[in-house]
């Protein structure tokens, strides 16, 4: 048993797992490089397909593109919080009776915008970037023997993304905006594998823990114009570059509940984050109804990551929707006081398993307006499907619904007086 536990506590064991069964888990594919990224944006947007990098809104801080947030009112300020519940139910070979549904809440975003004056917005806030939650069951085989034990394998944590948004309008008639998003990426993300069987004397834990902290930049522009007497278009675009992000990793491994190790730093593991570009297009009828489509492309593929029943691939998203909105006139110009939205996505994860490509689709349906002085609602019901049967994978099939509320207010008005 001392050449056993010899090597496990120096992280020497072979996986030989031939055979998971996935328990308690909200996010089995998170269980890959940076987890499972999200790519909703939770604002206005989240009822149109998530489809914003050529739409814009004077009353929310919509901010696909960087560059969308110079349609904000000048002086008032903007206070949003976003949260969402999601149901799921899965389905596939290692899916049972006792693990088949989750339920999860989060606050997925926080933000405060201001219009500081004609040409120039800025926001700042926080994000859920990527979600790390599963747990699956397995067997491993002890190198050098046959012997095979009962293993536990457990995820947690996650990144946040804290940003500072500044989008610029230039031109007489303000049509040309450009934006700029620094972000900072941080967080946690934790691994655990527990080996407990009853051949061994005691259960033996392994927790692998990456804390990382990553400056990113992402670009954006937009250009609007009226092409007749009722119609508008936009186009728009954004890009970040690719890079690097390195992480400190610390393990530490227990005995029972004794600390074998603890924190022990074993070196920096090197993630990645792509390079991404995106393309956006609406067209709006009497400044009440628009249609956007959207595409993004994130170039995975280049850092040829594979590993045993794993790669990255290139990613790529088309969702397309519908924004159908009432205005009012007040002394601050024309203010959106409800608004109707319809839309879908298809998405293509980074992720290949078993030779599988991971894809997604949803519909979405949203709407909101006004509560009261100074506090706007909007409510959005997404229901999709993710991953397959196929391979012994998990496919997930969820509802979502997304909840956002925003405050505003005038900040200054220089003696001018405000509706």
């Amino acid at each position: 048993m001392r050449i056993i536990k010899n090597v496990l506590t120096g992280l020497s064991i072979t996986c030989s797992c031939t055979l998971l069964h996935a328990q308690n888990m909200s996010n089995p594919y998170s269980i890959y490089e940076l987890g499972d990224i999200d790519f909703r944006h939770y604002n206005r947007t989240a009822g149109m397909g998530h489809t914003g990098i050529a739409f814009q809104s004077n009353t929310s801080f919509v901010d696909n593109n960087p560059a969308s947030i110079t349609s904000l009112i000048k002086s008032v300020y903007l206070v949003n919080v976003a949260a969402t519940g999601k149901s799921v139910t899965y389905k596939g070979d290692p899916i049972g009776l006792d693990n088949s549904n989750s339920k999860d809440f989060w606050i997925k975003r926080f933000t405060l915008a201001l219009k500081l004056n004609n040409f120039w917005a800025s926001g700042i806030g926080y994000r859920q970037f990527s979600n790390m939650n599963y747990k699956f069951t397995g067997n491993k085989t002890i190198e050098g023997s046959n012997q095979t034990v009962s293993t536990i394998y457990e995820g947690d944590g996650g990144l946040h993304e804290y940003f500072w948004t500044n989008a610029f309008a230039v031109g007489k008639k303000k049509r040309l905006s450009f934006g700029v998003r620094s972000s900072l990426i941080a967080g946690g993300m934790n691994h655990s594998e527990i080996i407990a069987d009853a051949s061994l004397p005691n259960t033996f834990t392994t927790k692998i823990q990456d804390y990382v902290g990553k400056l990113r930049f992402q670009g954006g522009v937009l250009y609007r114009k009226p092409v007749s007497k009722k119609w508008d278009i936009a186009l728009g675009a954004t890009y970040a570059p690719a890079s690097n992000i390195t992480s400190e990793r610390t393990v530490t491994v227990l005995e029972g509940s004794s600390e074998v190790n603890s924190n022990e730093f074993t070196g920096n593991k090197v993630f990645h984050l792509p390079q991404t570009f995106g393309l956006g297009l609406s067209l709006t009828k009497n400044n009440k109804t628009t249609y956007a489509l959207d595409f993004v492309h994130e170039d995975w593929a280049s850092f040829k990551v594979k590993e045993t029943g794993w790669q990255l691939v290139n990613s790529n998203r088309i969702s397309g929707g519908v924004n159908f909105s009432q205005y009012t006139y007040t002394r601050n110009g024309l203010v959106e006081k409800r608004n109707f939205q319809v839309g879908s996505f298809f998405n293509q994860s980074y992720l290949q398993i078993r030779n599988k490509p991971i894809y997604e689709y949803g519909i979405t349906a949203g709407i909101g307006g006004i509560l009261g002085q100074g506090l706007l609602y909007n409510v959005a019901l997404e229901g999709g499907s993710r991953g397959t049967t196929q391979q012994k994978l998990i496919k997930e099939n969820y509802v979502q619904l997304t909840l956002s509320f925003t405050y505003r207010d005038i900040l200054y008005t220089k003696g001018k007086k405000y509706d």
